[in-house]
């Protein structure tokens, strides 16, 4: 019997659809985020220069929104989300080889909003990340959103996979981590992992000996272009 993304995604928080990009795309996609490397103020880098993390990747890769959608992903939003849905950010993650970090156990409870939204109730302080406002906004927005990694390098547990633990997001914005069970995501170039922002998930560090990269590039959708209390996003492109 086939399995549903979407009744994975209700009951674990996440899906992972093995193939969603062919080489040919996912060439497009790696030579589109080229850029990131060569502008020297647009990511995070280690000591030696090798780049290991990027925001605003949509201003960085202007044709992004028409790069990324595929049927299979692009369906399965509409299922998942509804018919309004939309881009609302990306960022980008390597794991350069010989180079190493980790994350602990946390939930994605940042949105990007625009400047000069009025005060609203339900969300935190804005706070600038890299010259964008961020907010944690009321939990009724983040239960509506769903992000898509597309893997652009195999992740295994010598590159430092994600790990998740399978039906977290049920505790809304309360960290919990006893009780959920845990899954290492080994994936192959082309995979995408369709996952909740409230699903409690982790990075593992490589291995010293790791001679692989370990890229993703991560893609944040909302239902709606509308937020609550007359807040915006900061940027929104409807999913065709």
């Amino acid at each position: 019997m086939q399995r549903n993304p979407q009744n994975d995604l209700d009951e674990n928080g996440w899906e992972l659809i093995p193939g969603a990009y062919d080489p040919e795309h996912l060439a497009r996609i790696s030579e589109s985020l080229e850029c990131i490397i060569n502008l020297q103020d647009s990511a995070v880098r280690q000591s030696d220069g090798a780049v290991y993390a990027a925001r605003n990747v949509l201003q960085l890769v202007p044709n992004l929104p028409e790069l990324w959608p595929v049927p299979i992903i692009v369906q399965t939003l509409r299922n998942v989300l509804g018919p309004h849905c939309g881009l609302v950010r990306a960022l980008y993650f390597d794991k350069p080889p010989q180079q190493t970090w980790a994350l602990p156990w946390h939930k994605d409870l940042l949105i990007a909003i625009t400047s000069g939204c009025p005060e609203a109730e339900n969300y935190s302080r804005p706070r600038l990340r890299a010259g964008v406002l961020h907010t944690e906004p009321p939990l009724e927005v983040l239960q509506s959103m769903l992000t898509v990694r597309i893997h652009l390098d195999p992740t295994t547990e010598s590159n430092g996979c994600l790990r998740v633990l399978s039906g977290s997001h049920h505790s809304g914005k309360e960290l919990i981590i006893e009780g959920y069970p845990m899954k290492s995501i080994h994936s192959r170039s082309g995979d995408a992992l369709l996952m909740r922002p409230l699903l409690v998930h982790a990075s593992g560090r490589s291995k010293p000996e790791c001679k692989e990269h370990r890229r993703v590039l991560h893609l944040e959708f909302a239902a709606n272009e509308q937020l609550p209390g007359g807040v915006r996003w900061h940027t929104f492109h409807r999913v065709d």
